[in-house]
C-alpha cells in the first residue's frame, strides 16, 4: 500500500481564494482588516514563522503590523502593548508569537488578549467554550487538522482517533475538537507506556509531540489516516514527528512535513481574523 499524500498547500490555496473574495467585499465597506503580531526575541525559526503569517495576511488584502520586541523586554511591557491593541478599534486580530522567553508566563500574556481578537484561539475563554462545545475562536492547528480531514472526505464520526501529544496549545484542543465531532479519542504522550500498542489501533492518528520521526511504520496499522503536526529540523532539513517514508507505505492517507498541516494552520489563522473582522464590519 502507498498512502495518498494530503496536500495542505492545495487546500490552503482554496481557503485563501475564498477569503480573498470575502475580504474584498467587506473592504468595500471602507474598513480594512488589520492583524497585529507581537514577536519577542530574535530566534530565526520564530522570525520565519512571523514572516509567513505576515505574507498570508498581505496576500488576502489585509494589513499586518508586527511589533518586534527585544528578548529581555518585561512581561508587563508586553501586556501593556496587548492592552493598547485591545483598545484599538482598527485592530481586528491580535497574535502573540510563540514561544515567549522563559522569563514570561505564557498563559498570563495570552489571557490579556481580548477574547474576540484572539485569532490564535488560546485565551482561556475560547478554550473553555471549546471544551463545552460552544461557539468559540478555535486554535488554528486543531482547526487545520479538522479542515484537512473534512476536505479529504474522511468521516470523523465514531472513528478511533489517537492523539499523541497533550500540550495545552495543540494536543488537548485537537482531542476536544475530535470529541466534539463524535470521534472516539485516546490521548497519549511521550510518557505513555507501550505507545505503539495504542497507536496501532488508530483509524486516525494525529501526532504533535515535537520529536523527529518518533512514530515509525510498525506503530501504525494498515490503512490508517496519519496527520503529522510536528515540525523539527534535522541536519538542516524539516521533518515531522512521523517517519514519513516508512509510514507512507502502510497508511491510506498521510500529511507531509513541510506542506501538510503548516500551510493550513496559517490559513486557519487568516480565517479566524476574517471572522473577527466580519463580526464588526
Amino acid at each position: 500500500m502507498s498512502a495518498q499524500i494530503i496536500d495542505g498547500r492545495a487546500i490552503a490555496a482554496q481557503v485563501y481564494s475564498e477569503l480573498t473574495t470575502r475580504v474584498a467585499v467587506l473592504k468595500a465597506k471602507g474598513v480594512i482588516p488589520r492583524v497585529a503580531i507581537i514577536h519577542v526575541g530574535t530566534e530565526e525559526m520564530t522570525k520565519r514563522y512571523v514572516t509567513l503569517k505576515e505574507n498570508a495576511a498581505i496576500r488576502l488584502g489585509m494589513e499586518c503590523v508586527t511589533y518586534h520586541l527585544v528578548e529581555d523586554v518585561s512581561q508587563q511591557r508586553v501586556i501593556e502593548l496587548v492592552q493598547k491593541l485591545n483598545a484599538d478599534e482598527s485592530v481586528h486580530g491580535i497574535l502573540v508569537q510563540m514561544p515567549l522567553p522563559d522569563s514570561m508566563d505564557t498563559k498570563t500574556v495570552l489571557d490579556a488578549i481580548d477574547p474576540e481578537k484572539d485569532i490564535d484561539g488560546l485565551h482561556f475563554c475560547n478554550a473553555g467554550k471549546l471544551l463545552n462545545g460552544e461557539p468559540a475562536v478555535i486554535a488554528c492547528t486543531p482547526r487545520a487538522v479538522i479542515r484537512i480531514l473534512d476536505e479529504t472526505g474522511i468521516d470523523i464520526m465514531s472513528k478511533h482517533t489517537v492523539v499523541v501529544g497533550k500540550s495545552v496549545l495543540v494536543g488537548r484542543p485537537i482531542a476536544i475538537c475530535l470529541l466534539n465531532r463524535n470521534a472516539t479519542v485516546s490521548v497519549c504522550h511521550t510518557k505513555t507506556q507501550n505507545l505503539g500498542d495504542i497507536t496501532k489501533n488508530a483509524d486516525i492518528l494525529v501526532v504533535a509531540v515535537g520529536r523527529a520521526k518518533m512514530i515509525t511504520a510498525d506503530m501504525i496499522k494498515d490503512g490508517a489516516i496519519v496527520v503529522d503536526v510536528g515540525m523539527n529540523r534535522v541536519d538542516g532539513k524539516l521533518c515531522g514527528d512521523v517517519d514519513f517514508e516508512g509510514c507512507s507505505e502502510k497508511a491510506a492517507y498521510i500529511t507531509p512535513v513541510p506542506g501538510g498541516v503548516g500551510p493550513m494552520t496559517r490559513a486557519m489563522l487568516m480565517e479566524n481574523t476574517y471572522k473577527s473582522y466580519s463580526s464588526k464590519a
